[in-house]
């Protein structure tokens, strides 16, 4: 049965998904996140590039200022973690899951407000640097990285340096604002999807792709977030798209009770409560820190509906 990250609502009384509903590895073959390639710290832009070389003629590894000590105790200055999503290399159809990738405009909107600052902001970063050294194998459009408050972002992300180089000129500080900056990335996106009206979900001159929106947050939103998305269902409605045509997932990191009440508001009672297309999934806590693999799930998931509520 293909894994569901969106049963796993439930807890126990320790706070924690129980074991069934975990982000446990699969017993079919898994499709390994390669290691990050090693990134300097003194880049002022996001583009690719060569690590600079040690005395020894290999590439050195130096940690980018924004990702502090793990909580662990672990030092930002060890070599970056080597990351393995247990992802299945094909579906019961006998396809690669993560070819679907390509058809999609994937959009990460990360939580930069004050709480995330600490091991938080590293599980994030690392994490996101694992989903782009498997990512950028099968999307050479690479994937978009935004955050609720510093008007820093990336375009096209392919590789780990350029999350690294990203996350490292980002401070966490301030409120979390998810709505607004749901509402300016939705707002853009529909701009072009309205004046494209190409329906196709391929990636030929023209078209607009699907977009997948993942939001990683750890608490709940200073302010409304709810009624943006109802404004662009209804939109999304009234235009008859595609109902893959926007899809929005919540992963939150931590265990803020606050944060997971929220979310779990959104994805259960915002369809039926307004008659609009059900475009939010949530992924509350899990027990488990961030990871690329929770992440790529997450993604999978969202873009491939026969792994949403299924036990």
């Amino acid at each position: 049965m293909p894994w569901n990250p969106f049963k796993s609502k439930s807890k126990n009384s320790s706070g924690t998904a129980p074991s069934s509903h975990n982000y446990a590895a699969p017993s079919t073959p898994s499709y390994p996140i390669p290691n990050t390639t090693p990134y300097p710290n003194n880049t002022n832009s996001y583009s690719t590039g060569a690590a600079p070389a040690s005395g020894n003629g290999k590439q050195a590894y130096a940690p980018p200022p924004g990702l502090p000590p793990t909580a662990g105790g672990g030092s930002a200055s060890a070599a970056p973690p080597s990351y393995g999503a247990s992802i299945q290399l094909r579906d019961q159809a006998g396809e690669d899951p993560l070819e679907m990738l390509k058809l999609y405009d994937t959009v990460f909107l990360v939580d930069d407000s004050g709480s995330m600052a600490g091991s938080r902001w590293t599980q994030a970063g690392n994490a996101l640097m694992g989903v782009a050294d498997l990512a950028g194998k099968y999307d050479d459009d690479g994937f978009d990285v935004h955050f609720l408050n510093s008007r820093k972002d990336g375009s096209g992300m392919r590789t780990s340096r350029q999350v690294a180089d990203l996350f490292s000129a980002v401070r966490p500080g301030g409120a979390t604002p998810t709505g607004q900056r749901l509402e300016y990335l939705l707002r853009d996106y529909m701009k072009r999807l309205e004046r494209s009206r190409t329906f196709s979900i391929g990636a030929g001159k023209g078209n607009i792709k699907p977009m997948n929106l993942i939001v990683i947050t750890d608490g709940a939103p200073t302010d409304d977030p709810e009624s943006v998305i109802v404004t662009f269902a209804k939109r999304l409605d009234k235009g008859e798209y595609p109902l893959s045509q926007v899809g929005i997932q919540f992963l939150q990191i931590g265990n803020d009770p606050q944060a997971k009440a929220a979310l779990e508001e959104m994805d259960d009672g915002l369809s039926s409560t307004h008659d609009i297309r059900d475009i939010v999934d949530t992924v509350p806590y899990s027990g488990e820190d961030m990871s690329a693999d929770i992440i790529i799930k997450t993604l999978l998931g969202g873009i491939n509906r026969r792994l949403d509520r299924k036990k």
